[in-house]
């Protein structure tokens, strides 16, 4: 027996957790880590599918109310019913896939202008021309951010994603910076907020936020956390897929000749990616009462990481798990937009960005080629898991 050691600082398993997956899997479903956060915590890892799945969506045993303290922010994340179905409410109301389909014209033109940028030269760096910036320009635009904040949005959507990861128990020593960059954010969208107040609505989402909180529906501090969640929804998992979607498609040319040949199975490569990578690896809840799995006792309270990368590759719910399959019969049963409630507000948007952009690039696979001067470099960060650069050789 392979003996389990789950440390949130270990870069192998932030970089190459899937050996550690596989062992968990098999020996320990529901993992004991005694006073594994940096502050002493005992968590619980839970890494078979139906267990992950089941905890997702069970919403009487297992609570979204993760983050305390000076962390406890009014993000539907963080919350249950009756709390949550409000704000998930007004949420919907600003933006839902009725939406989503006027945008369709529009995310097209902002896509072709973002590859046409990244095609000038001869070398580019495919994250940082692409694959953020047609998230930031999409859901930054849509919630009033002007373009020329695109550092500062960069730096608040990682804050996000930190304070999830140290309310996961990652020592806010190795995240400096980010309670003051998330309250930065915050303030910032309240400025927004409050010079649209009393104006016509653009049809955005900021517009229809400020007309949730002017007919009382929401708090100007749940209005700018749910800019916080739409900021995380859309850009962390939107990001990750279309840096290391585009590198599969130019490592593995039989994948890509497929896909251009056929482009009406791009749903089908997205939902086998999200699968086989999850670009947001995990997800956090709290036990309401005493749960037992396994043979393990999670007290009532207890801290529970729910690692959808590896419930996503368990053979007890897709065969051959580690293959990325086109033809998998069960390839939507992924949770790489989580479950239940709170299954993600962007999925949709992310979907269409996505879709879109994967068709653009079939036409001009045969034009990049990944530099093999410079090969690409995974991102460290705890619990994404994603391209930090990737660098292309383009011809002309």
């Amino acid at each position: 027996m392979t003996t389990v050691n789950i440390d949130l600082t270990d870069l192998e398993y932030r970089l190459n957790p899937w050996p550690t997956y596989e062992v968990l899997r098999e020996q320990s479903p529901i993992h004991f880590v005694p006073e594994g956060t940096h502050d002493g915590e005992d968590f619980y890892v839970f890494s078979r599918y139906n267990d992950v799945s089941m905890a997702l969506r069970d919403k009487n045993r297992f609570s979204n109310v993760v983050m305390r303290g000076r962390f406890d922010m009014p993000m539907m994340i963080n919350r249950d019913a009756p709390e949550h179905t409000r704000l998930r409410r007004n949420a919907n109301r600003a933006f839902n896939a009725r939406l989503v389909l006027t945008l369709e014209d529009w995310v097209q033109t902002v896509i072709d202008e973002v590859i046409d940028d990244a095609l000038a030269g001869d070398r580019v760096e495919w994250v940082d021309a692409v694959t953020y910036t047609l998230p930031l320009r999409v859901v930054g635009d849509m919630l009033g951010i002007p373009l020329d904040r695109k550092n500062d949005f960069r730096r608040w959507s990682q804050a996000i994603m930190n304070m999830f990861a140290v309310a996961a128990g990652l020592d806010p020593d190795e995240v400096p910076g980010y309670l003051e960059d998330l309250l930065e954010f915050g303030n910032y969208m309240t400025e927004l907020a409050i010079e649209r107040k009393g104006k016509a609505n653009r049809g955005d989402i900021l517009g229809a936020l400020v007309e949730q909180q002017e007919a009382g529906n929401c708090t100007q501090d749940e209005l700018a956390a749910m800019a916080y969640s739409f900021v995380a929804a859309g850009q962390e998992t939107t990001m990750n897929l279309l840096g290391g979607g585009l590198h599969m498609l130019l490592t593995d040319k039989a994948l890509g000749k497929r896909l251009t040949e056929n482009p009406d199975l791009t749903g089908a490569f997205i939902d086998e990616y999200l699968r086989v990578y999850a670009p947001v690896q995990w997800t956090l809840r709290r036990t309401t009462e005493e749960v037992q799995l396994h043979g393990v006792t999670i007290p009532k309270g207890g801290l529970c990481h729910m690692v959808i990368g590896s419930a996503n590759r368990d053979p007890r719910r897709f065969p051959d798990p580690d293959r990325l399959d086109l033809d998998r019969e069960n390839k939507a049963d992924h949770l790489g937009f989580g479950a239940g409630p709170h299954f993600c507000p962007g999925a949709a948007l992310s979907e269409l960005l996505s879709n879109l952009t994967f068709r653009a690039y079939y036409r001009i696979l045969d034009r990049l080629s990944v530099d093999p001067a410079e090969p690409p470099v995974l991102r460290t960060s705890q619990g994404a898991y994603g391209l930090e650069r990737l660098n292309l050789l383009v011809s002309h």
